[in-house]
């Protein structure tokens, strides 16, 4: 148990201040809800974002008011929790394996090396995602359940068997695939109950012995227990899906094979492709999850050796469950294949979500419910070796007690007793080396790595901490990108829209490039993802940005300095047409023609911020007949600097590419409208006609 704890701690918590970089945006906004935690604002569940159970933003509310707002904080608890499944791990192959020919330490302590040493469970485990809880809930409730079944009939079964029950109710306060835990050990129980029936008419027919009463047979009353129990733990939840059924299956309708958007009418031959797909990538290399925020983009979770063991392992199981419905074999071989049929029904059972979740596929997240049991079977395989080899050698001298004749013990006996217990190192060793390697080494320092966890948001608080005072723009492909938020200005996600920082202003330099006002040189801050767009060199009286020397060598950010000065405004035809909700358009420039598409240029005056209008909004122009006919043609754009983030008196500058037909007729005009993508309603403007398109003179 100690080398296990020393393997997982070590593999789970080297370097988790900064591997993984920066801070994933789920990541995040788990933060802002633990904010809103600590703020008393503590739900069961959180709806958004799909939704979100609320038990683990109770850990991470403890661990930041521990350790502050930092990604550290947050991955503290995944880290504790990935550790604690490897000793939950061993205690569960103590208890299933009890009664079989692999009882003892042997195949529980493999079992936890594997999952110790594992790329997959250690990835999960260092990033602050709820799913990491379902094994670790999992395996807590299987040993609990199997200690109770190992006493069934007495009555010290009883408080094991509730205790189970606890830990799948909690299950459920985690992740959403952990629900179907107890539908597993439900499924589990009726089967079980139908193979140790099917083996003892065989037993019977052969004259040997029962193999044994089954658990709904012989504990139906402490398995009701357990599910009481469990009932009552899940009703909290349970109470919030009643009063909001939408919660319940929000995500679930979006991502399932039968959302008539993703599956074109064809659900089964989706499904199909979404079972071979989250199946091989657990043995076929290349063929595992390609999301770098969820995998080394393609690996396996298996390397081959250790794919080889588990296929061998599920062989194993297989034939051990089959052996126990022959005639004339003892009863005790059914009463063992039942064991082994638990963890040969826990893989396919728990592999459903993935099935049925087709938007992507393979996907790494969706398959967690099948850990820990699938890491048995590689050790089961490694067990059994050792087992015949220690056999073989005994049987033939090979003994620990110092016997004359202990040095004629053949020589292929020995050899054979080492190779086994060799291979079984080896796979330790290359399971745990591939995925240092792979893990620490190839993927902790990909460039895909960096930006999918979001290493310029993290790097863009680091600066804004670093030179407090500035007035700062901060340029993001996510507006008010939560990995920002929650490292820099810890606005809980209850008051995420709503607050006013006077200091900082997001946009989107994709699209728009808002001025700064008269005075000293404010910041500028461009993330990896968002800009500057190339577009701004060729404005007319633009100056550019000035790089601040400080700025240099800043890993996915660029930093600029800009002054109020830099755009020439002459250099646009003037307007004053103001708009509803203080918006105004002073200027505008077309483009010269290119390939059939001029940039529209539009220079806008805001008012003070609106605090809650935070959905933005939309610019739309095209050509419209003079004569009220149709629209000829039209292009959109978001003005991306949003009412929340405007200052009084501010301006911006956004762009868009309008369509310029080769047979466009002369009698035309062109005209622009702003719609609100609150409620999808144009803006009221000065001289606008009825749909709230306003004219503008043609150069």
């Amino acid at each position: 148990m100690l080398l296990i704890l020393a393997v997982a701690a070590v593999f789970r918590l080297w370097q988790l201040d900064s591997i993984p970089p920066g801070l994933f945006g789920d990541e995040a906004v788990n933060g802002l809800d633990a904010l809103d935690a600590l703020a008393g604002r503590a739900r069961v569940f959180y709806p958004a974002n799909y939704g979100r159970e609320g038990l683990a933003m109770l850990l991470f509310a403890g661990s930041i008011q521990a350790w502050g707002p930092t990604a550290l904080a947050l991955r503290i608890p995944t880290a504790l929790a990935g550790i604690a499944t490897a000793l939950a791990t061993y205690w569960l192959g103590r208890e299933l394996l009890a009664h079989t020919r692999y009882r003892g330490a042997l195949v529980p302590l493999l079992a936890a090396l594997l999952l110790s040493s594992s790329f997959w469970h250690v990835y999960t485990s260092r990033y602050a995602e709820r799913l990491i809880f379902t094994p670790l809930m999992a395996a807590l409730a299987f040993a609990a359940f199997w200690r109770a079944a190992n006493r069934a009939g007495k009555r010290a079964a009883w408080p094991w068997f509730l205790l189970s029950g606890l830990f799948l109710g909690l299950s459920a306060h985690f992740y959403s695939i952990s629900r179907l835990l107890p539908v597993f050990l439900g499924l589990y129980l009726l089967v079980q109950a139908g193979y140790l029936l099917l083996a003892g008419r065989a037993r019977r027919s052969g004259g040997d012995a029962d193999p044994g009463q089954s658990l709904l047979y012989s504990a139906f009353w402490p398995l009701v227990g357990l599910y009481g129990v469990a009932l009552l733990v899940f009703a909290p939840l349970g109470l919030y899906f009643l009063r909001n059924p939408g919660s319940f299956t929000q995500r679930a309708q979006v991502v399932s094979a039968f959302n008539p958007e993703l599956s074109s009418g064809k659900p089964w031959a989706l499904i199909a492709q979404a079972g071979a797909a989250n199946l091989l990538q657990f043995f076929v290399p290349g063929a595992g999850d390609t999301a770098p925020f969820f995998n080394l983009p393609g690996r396996a979770v298996f390397d081959p050796l250790t794919a080889v063991l588990t296929l061998a392992g599920l062989l194993l199981c297989l034939a051990v469950v089959l052996a126990g419905l022959q005639r004339r074999r003892q009863g005790t071989s059914a009463a063992q294949g039942a064991r082994l049929l638990f963890l040969l029904l826990w893989f396919p059972i728990m592999l459903l979500p993935a099935l049925l979740a087709v938007d992507r596929f393979p996907a790494l997240p969706r398959v967690m419910g099948v850990i820990p049991g699938v890491y048995f079977f590689p050790a089961l395989a490694l067990g059994e070796l050792i087992i015949q080899a220690l056999a073989w050698a005994r049987s033939n001298g090979f003994s620990r007690s110092v016997r004359p004749d202990a040095a004629e013990v053949a020589p292929t006996k020995r050899v054979a007793l080492w190779l086994a217990v060799s291979l079984a190192a080896l796979t330790l060793l290359v399971h745990g080396g591939l995925t240092w390697r792979d893990y620490f080494q190839r993927w902790a320092g990909a460039a895909d790595t960096f930006e999918a966890f979001e290493g310029d948001m993290a790097a863009a608080a680091g600066w804004v901490a670093a030179h407090p005072g500035e007035e700062v723009f901060l340029s993001a492909d996510i507006y008010r990108h939560p990995s920002f938020v929650f490292l820099r200005q810890q606005a809980p996600l209850s008051e995420f829209f709503d607050y006013v920082d006077p200091a900082l202003h997001f946009f989107d330099g994709r699209l728009t490039l808002p001025l700064p006002p008269p005075g000293p040189e404010a910041t500028y801050l461009f993330s990896f993802n968002a800009g500057p767009e190339p577009i701004l060199d060729r404005v007319p009286g633009w100056a550019g940005f000035a790089t601040p020397s400080d700025a240099v060598g800043t890993q996915g950010l660029t930093v600029y300095r800009l002054g109020s000065d830099a755009l020439e405004r002459s250099q646009f035809q003037p307007l004053d047409a103001g708009f509803e909700r203080d918006l105004r358009l002073i200027g505008y420039r077309v483009g010269p023609v290119e390939q059939e598409q001029a940039a529209l240029l539009l220079l806008w005056e805001m008012g003070a911020p609106q605090p809650g209008w935070f959905q933005g909004l939309q610019v739309q122009a095209g050509w419209l007949p003079s004569d009220g006919g149709p629209q000829l043609a039209q292009a959109s754009s978001e003005l991306a600097y949003r009412p929340t983030e405007w200052a009084p008196g501010s301006q911006a500058l956004s762009w868009l590419y309008l369509p310029v037909p080769p047979d466009l007729p002369a009698n035309v005009q062109l005209a622009v409208r702003v719609v609100d993508q609150a409620n999808e309603l144009p803006l009221a403007a000065q001289g606008s006609d009825g749909d709230g398109w306003l004219s503008l003179p043609v150069p």
